[in-house]
């Protein structure tokens, strides 16, 4: 009984989690001089497995959430950008009659480009350096189905990309994190491809990448409480894949489905997300 009890507790703090951890923190391309772009996206997740430390195990219900995500982007020059991203949750858990709805975190981001590729000949990619402040949401940490963690902290990123051809770009990133309230510090990698099919307008995406964090922690490890499901060493292993087509309005759609591929006291679970955007 004990060991179920565990369990359920365990599932919602990786899974909640999850639909921010796999975003990307910004792009190497910023956003054009004096331009903005805004969008809206509905990311959602459920499961009834889970990685407890490495094994995936069997939960008696399932676990789900669902967040509404608001973005925005605005060129200050050509090398400084600013960004912005808060959202809603709705949380639930088959075993609690009561689900759970509030504001998520709020990040704030600015960009500074210090190579363009478009600028200079040599060969180099376009490099970007991205720092961000995220301000953790007052919702209640200590439910089953806690919107995330709770806690603020920096993100410090790397972002490199480069024009292959005129349809295919590779790009990458890695950013390193910070938070207080004992939330474990760690990082996060991320690379991929975008290919602009012949279809004009139309393209599509296909990245890897991980998240590892810094704690010795693990669930019902030695020293575990149920008060350390921040502390844990969370990691996992996961695939994109995406499309996205623009509007010559400015308007554009998008959608990703993201594949768990192994992991460490998270759920063992995949997260699809669509989105809608302006530019202007």
């Amino acid at each position: 009984m004990k060991q179920n009890v565990m369990k359920k507790l365990i599932v919602a703090v990786g899974l909640l989690s999850a639909p921010a951890a796999v975003m990307a923190d910004g792009s190497p391309w910023l956003q054009p001089h004096g331009t903005t772009s805004i969008s809206a996206s509905i990311v959602s997740g459920s499961t009834d497995t889970f990685f407890i430390n490495e094994e995936s195990t069997v939960l008696p219900g399932d676990i789900s959430g669902t967040f509404l995500w608001l973005n925005a982007s605005y060129g200050y020059d050509d090398i400084w950008a600013f960004d912005f991203r808060t959202g809603y949750a709705e949380t639930e858990f088959e075993t609690n009659p009561e689900s759970q709805a509030d504001v998520s975190d709020t990040t704030f981001g600015i960009s500074y480009q210090f190579i363009n590729e478009f600028e200079l000949d040599n060969g180099l990619p376009t490099i970007t350096g991205r720092l961000a402040y995220t301000v953790g949401g007052n919702y209640e940490t200590a439910l089953i189905e806690a919107i995330g963690d709770g806690a603020n902290g920096f993100d410090a990123s790397l972002l490199v990309g480069k024009s292959i051809t005129g349809s295919v770009s590779l790009f990458g990133d890695i950013t390193y994190r910070q938070r207080n309230e004992n939330v474990a510090d760690g990082f996060k990698y991320l690379l991929g491809a975008f290919y602009n099919t012949p279809l004009q307008g139309l393209g599509v995406q296909l990245s890897v990448g991980g998240v590892r964090t810094d704690s010795d922690i693990n669930i019902g490890g030695p020293g575990f409480g149920v008060d350390q499901f921040s502390q844990t060493d969370r990691d996992t292993d996961f695939l994109i894949v995406g499309a996205n087509y623009g509007f010559s309005n400015g308007i554009s759609l998008g959608t990703t489905y993201t594949n768990i591929i192994d992991g460490k006291n998270i759920p063992d679970t995949d997260v699809i997300s669509f989105t809608a955007g302006y530019s202007f």
